[in-house]
Parts: C-alpha cells; structure tokens; sequence
C-alpha cells in the first residue's frame, strides 16, 4: 500500500497510519507532518468492478449536500484514476466524533441521537433530484425491480437460509416509487458520524434514486435490534414528521431490508471478512451480537418480531 504516496500528494510526510474497518472498501487514517503541523486525514480506497463509480458518487455527494445544510467532510485529495495506490480514492480532512453507533448506547443522549438521525435523512431525501447526475445515480423507476433482482441473488448465495427471501423478493416487484428522492442505500448507525459541530452522513457508493422509504425502514431495522424499540420509534417519528411523507408502506420495505440485510450478513464471503476482522474477537462478537442481529432481521424479514402495535402511531 503506497500511503506515503498519499501522504506526499496530501502536501507532507507520513508519520502513521491506522485502518479503520468495514466491509468493503479500504479506509485510513493517516496522520501527515506538513512543516511543524500534523493533520489528519481519512482516506478511502474504493474496491470492485465499479470502484471509480463509487468514488465520483461519494465526491459528488460531499461538494453538494452543504448546499442543503449537510454537513460533508473537506475534501482534500481525488484521485479517480488511482495513480497514487493503484485504486480511486479520496481523502478527506479527519472528523473528530463518534458514530451514532455509539451515542445510542447512552442512556442520557440515546433518544435525542435518534432524533438527529432522522432529522439528517429527512434532510438528505430533500435534496432535489435536479441536480444528481442520472449517470451516477440513476432516476429510480427500476428501484424496486432491482432489489427483487438483489434479493435473489442474494438468496442464490445463502444458500438453504434464502428461503426468508422467496416470497419477500415476489412482493418487492409489486412495489412502486411514490415520491422518488436520493436514497443512501446503506443508512445506519455506524454510517453517521455525531461531532461537535453536527452530524455527518458518510458511506455514499451505494447512493442511488429511488424509494425513500427504503432508508427509514434499513435504518429501522439496525436501531430496533436488542428491542430498542423506542430508538427506532423516535428515529421514525421524527422521520416522517420532517419529510411529510406518510408510513402506510413502512412494512413492506421494512421486510424487504431486513430480508436483504440478512442474506447479506450470511454470505461466506462477509463471514469470512468478519472473521479476518475480528481475528481472535470474532468468535464472542459472534455471539454476542451477530447472531441475536441475524435473528432480530429474520424475524422483521418474517413479520414475526413483536414491534409494538403503536410503534409508526
């Protein structure tokens, strides 16, 4: 990895590293020495066949959204052609806070942290569609087809625990785009960063047009997780109030995230990243948390989690 590469294009000298996690691409933080002054940066090295397609996504998104009073990290280097580590990728300057991921665990802070989050995506779902690219993002008529599409052959994959998936991925196509809007695709917790000055909506390369809906029930199903049901219920909440959109369809794509989040998470390849991850944590991480997660999204993949009645009241 050339990082002292990076270090240099960023305008200094390499004093450390560290990777950070995730699934899929690569992530850095990188502290440099520019005279006497250290920054920090993070820098994300985008994998896949459509790697350059991600990263022109997340560099779009990052220049627009504070045109709308979002919050967006400063970019600082782009390099699409991956002249510098082989791979596109971005850097941008550190922020300092901590994933909502985090703050919902504390008892004094949890529900206005819950709040916050839909109040952020409601913002992010207002950005008009005039001015996304429909090369990068699409315009969202084919949105449900696509995750009918995704859900088999996420099924395909799993295996023998893809029958959760069979009738779900029948209903989706059923399903139609009310109100087109930006959807981030993977809108949760670990996705949002809560510092001093706001908050921060980062992990755009599966952003797309299409249901907004889709956001709010993906989110839903993370906050929900260990019967927090009062999280998910102000994250909603105030979701819906913001937006003006109403909740008549929330469980159809409820079941439809939850479906596709937990064929995701069966996958042996994810399995296998986690397990590299985690190394000698994985097996307690396992159970402490993966498993009770897997279960929790089949059971909202199912119908079959005791939500309560009042919970979209």
């Amino acid at each position: 990895m050339r990082l002292t590469e990076v270090a240099k294009a960023l305008g200094g000298e390499l004093v450390r590293y560290k990777r950070l996690g995730g699934l899929g691409n690569e992530g850095f933080k990188l502290e440099v020495r520019d005279g006497r002054r250290i920054r920090r940066y993070a820098v994300k090295l985008y994998q896949g066949r459509n790697a350059r397609l991600k990263a022109e996504k997340e560099l779009a998104l990052f220049r627009l959204m504070p045109r709308h009073g979002l919050r967006a990290p400063r970019i600082a280097l782009v390099d699409l052609e991956g002249e510098f580590a082989g791979r596109p990728l971005l850097a941008w300057e550190w922020v300092e806070g901590v994933t909502a991921e985090k703050v919902l665990e504390r008892k004094k802070s949890r529900v206005t942290a819950a709040r916050a989050l839909g109040a952020a995506l409601a913002r992010l779902h207002s950005i008009p569609l005039e001015e996304l690219s429909p090369r990068l993002f699409g315009r969202g008529e084919s949105f449900w087809r696509s995750e009918a599409e995704a859900l088999r052959l996420l099924a395909r994959l799993a295996g023998p625990r893809g029958r959760v998936a069979s009738k779900v991925a029948r209903t989706l196509e059923e399903l139609r785009v009310e109100r087109p809007a930006l959807v981030h695709g993977d809108y949760n917790p670990g996705n949002v960063l809560m510092a001093r000055d706001g908050v921060y909506i980062i992990d755009f390369e599966d952003a797309r047009v299409g249901d907004p809906v889709f956001d709010v029930a993906y989110a839903y199903a993370f906050m929900s997780a260990g019967r927090k049901w009062e999280l998910a219920k102000a994250f909603v909440l105030e979701y819906f109030r913001l937006s003006g959109l109403k909740a008549r369809c929330f469980s159809s794509r409820l079941t439809a995230a939850a479906a596709k989040l937990y064929l995701f998470l069966n996958l042996k390849e994810v399995i296998s990243v986690f397990k590299r991850k985690m190394g000698i944590l994985y097996p307690l991480a396992d159970i402490a948390f993966l498993r009770p997660f897997k279960r929790h999204l089949e059971m909202l993949a199912g119908g079959r989690a005791t939500c309560p009645s009042s919970a979209l009241a």
